[in-house]
């Protein structure tokens, strides 16, 4: 696995690369649809060492995964 991997965010639809050995911990973010109880695919909150965090269009089970591959290979 290598370290950079890219991502799209949620509000604009850019792509972003991260690396992730400055990520310090992933969040789900639930979309929940106003209109009905249905719940809509997912999205994450990715958060860096730094403090600062981006939104990105991926499920948290992706991104997490893409991070333990990481540390498996890294640590």
């Amino acid at each position: 696995m290598t370290d950079l991997t890219s991502y799209h965010t949620v509000n604009s639809n850019s792509r972003i690369t991260v690396s992730l050995g400055s990520v310090s911990h992933i969040i789900e973010h639930l979309n929940k649809n106003t209109e009905n109880t249905d719940v809509l695919p997912s999205t994450c909150w990715i958060h860096f060492n730094s403090g600062k965090s981006v939104h990105v269009n991926e499920p948290y089970i992706d991104v997490n995964y893409d991070l333990e591959e990481y540390h498996k290979t890294h640590h």
